[in-house]
C-alpha cells in the first residue's frame, strides 16, 4: 500500500483520553457519541469535536454494551453481572432496571419490524423483549458467549457470533434455528450483514471470511495477528475490521482486497480495539488505551488500493 500521505484513505481527525479504563462499546445518534468504559461509566460526547457532554451515567459495574434509540429518547446499558439499565437521554431519568441475565450482557439490539429487543450474554442465553421490556421468551444456546446479534433487513431473522466458533441465523417468530454454519475454528467474535443476503464472519482465529446466504464459503484469509473484535460496513465500498493486534483494516467489500493499516505509527491505537461504528464522514474506534479516535476519510480519489 502506498505510505504517501497524499494517499492515505482515512486519517485521525480528532480524538480524546477521557475515560480511566478501557471502551467496550460505542454508538451513536444524530448529535452525540455514547461510549461505555470499565471504569463503571457511561459518558456522551459531542459529534462536533468529541468534546464531553454534562450526560454520564455511573454503573455499578463495567458496562459491556449499549443502545441509542434517538427516536424513543432512550439509552439502554448492559452490565459486566448481568443488569440492564433503561435511561431517559432527555433527562437521565432510569425507566427501568432489568435483572434477567446472570452473566455480562454483551449484546443489545432493537428489531423496528418486530418492535423486539434483543439481549445476549456471556453464557449464551438470549433473552427475547417486547417494545415496553416486557420479558417474552429466555432462549438458552449451547454456544458460549454471543458477541453480537445482527436484525436481517425485513427483520424476519437474526444471526449471532458465538464463542463456539459458529455463526447462527434464528427465525424472529418462534426463535428457531434456521441455520448453523461452523464459521471459525475458535470463537466467531463478530458479523456484517451484505445486501446480497451473505455475510463476513471474523473471529479469535484472526481469519475473516465471507458466506453465501445459504452459508456457502466464499473466500477466507487471514486478516490479523489476534482476534478480531469488530467488523463493520463503512459505506458502499468498504467494511473495516479491529484486533487485538492493536490494528484497523480497511477491505474492499467487492474483493476483500486491503485498503489501508491503520495502526500506531498512523496516529491509531497502543492497545486492543475493541469497538468501532460508522459515522458520517468515516468512522469511530476506541479500544483497551481509553481513547475514542474518529477517522475521517480523505481524497478518495487518490486512494491506492495496492496491498
Amino acid at each position: 500500500m502506498n505510505k504517501n500521505k497524499e494517499h492515505l484513505f482515512f486519517e485521525n481527525f480528532i480524538q480524546n483520553a477521557t475515560h480511566q479504563g478501557p471502551i467496550y462499546a460505542l454508538d451513536q445518534d444524530k448529535h452525540f457519541y455514547y461510549s461505555a468504559s470499565a471504569d463503571k461509566y457511561v459518558a456522551r460526547w459531542n459529534k462536533a469535536d468529541l468534546s464531553q457532554d454534562p450526560f454520564v451515567v455511573r454503573c455499578s459495574h463495567a458496562p459491556f454494551s449499549l443502545l441509542v434509540l434517538a427516536n424513543l429518547n432512550l439509552l439502554v446499558i448492559g452490565l459486566q453481572d448481568g443488569q440492564i439499565h433503561i435511561i431517559n437521554t432527555r433527562d437521565k431519568r432510569e425507566l427501568k432496571h432489568i435483572k434477567v441475565h446472570r452473566a455480562a450482557v454483551f449484546v443489545i439490539v432493537h428489531n423496528e419490524h418486530k418492535n423486539h429487543f434483543y439481549t445476549a450474554d456471556s453464557e449464551g442465553l438470549v433473552c427475547i423483549w417486547d417494545e415496553n421490556w416486557k420479558l417474552l421468551l429466555q432462549q438458552p444456546l449451547s454456544c458460549g458467549k454471543i458477541r453480537q446479534i445482527l436484525i436481517s433487513k425485513d427483520g424476519a431473522s437474526i444471526w449471532l457470533a458465538c464463542a463456539d466458533g459458529t455463526a447462527r441465523q434464528l427465525d424472529t417468530i418462534y426463535f428457531n434455528e434456521i441455520q448453523q454454519i461452523k464459521a471459525h475454528s475458535d470463537a466467531c467474535t463478530s458479523l456484517t450483514l451484505l445486501t446480497d443476503g451473505g455475510f463476513i464472519s471474523a473471529g479469535k482465529d484472526a481469519f475473516i471470511r465471507r458466506w453465501s446466504a445459504e452459508g456457502k464459503k466464499l473466500n477466507a484469509f487471514a486478516a490479523h495477528l489476534g482476534t478480531i473484535y469488530k467488523l463493520i460496513q463503512i459505506n458502499v465500498n468498504l467494511y473495516a475490521s479491529a484486533s487485538r493486534d492493536k490494528t484497523i483494516k480497511i477491505w474492499q467489500l467487492s474483493d476483500d482486497r486491503i485498503v489501508q493499516k491503520l495502526d500506531f505509527k498512523h496516529a491509531g491505537h497502543s492497545n486492543s480495539i475493541n469497538a468501532l461504528i460508522p459515522t458520517s464522514k468515516g468512522f469511530l474506534s476506541a479500544g483497551d488505551d481509553k481513547r475514542i479516535i474518529e477517522w475521517r476519510q480523505t481524497k478518495p480519489k487518490d486512494v491506492n488500493f495496492e496491498s
